[in-house]
């Protein structure tokens, strides 16, 4: 299969927002996903929609003053197609499978997976996230006691401190 310059162009503007996302969540910038998002934009998650920046920051502001303490998000099997085009915008959409890992105040971490459903568009010269689709699969919770510490051989035996 043949891939055209233009195509390359879509994966990486489509990959770059996506990226972005996730480091601007991990580290709690609000300033940063606002930019990041369109005027309009709509969040799905848990199956109810909210449209607007305001709505869309929200949970994210909740994000950021929860007792989360370090968030690393990830994203794999990314697929970018075009799904529209106009006057206005190129339209992208975005499907990819992600893994989140939170430590909390208490003690235990968090691991979250689930897949991403993103509209990104490129309007006023630039790319943006105008939809984001959260979709949870699981969320398993690690206990303190079943963590090691972060010195701890991760090639030899494993001792819990």
């Amino acid at each position: 299969m043949l891939v055209d310059q233009r195509d390359l162009e879509l994966q990486h503007a489509g990959e770059q927002v996506l990226f972005a996302y996730q480091r601007l969540v991990d580290a709690k910038d609000l300033d940063g996903l606002a930019r990041l998002v369109t005027d309009d934009v709509l969040l799905e998650r848990r199956g109810v929609e909210h449209l607007g920046r305001e709505p869309f920051l929200d949970l994210y502001r909740r994000f950021a003053s929860s007792d989360v303490q370090v968030a690393l998000h990830t994203a794999g099997n990314v697929e970018v197609r075009e799904i529209g085009t106009d006057a206005d915008d190129v339209r992208l959409r975005v499907d990819s499978a992600f893994l989140a890992l939170t430590t909390h105040a208490t003690g235990e971490a968090r691991l979250m997976w689930g897949r991403y459903r993103d509209d990104v568009v490129h309007r006023d010269g630039r790319w943006a996230l105008a939809a984001k689709r959260i979709s949870l699969v699981r969320t398993a919770v690690v206990a303190p006691d079943a963590l090691v510490s972060p010195d701890a051989d991760s090639f030899g035996p494993l001792t819990h401190t």
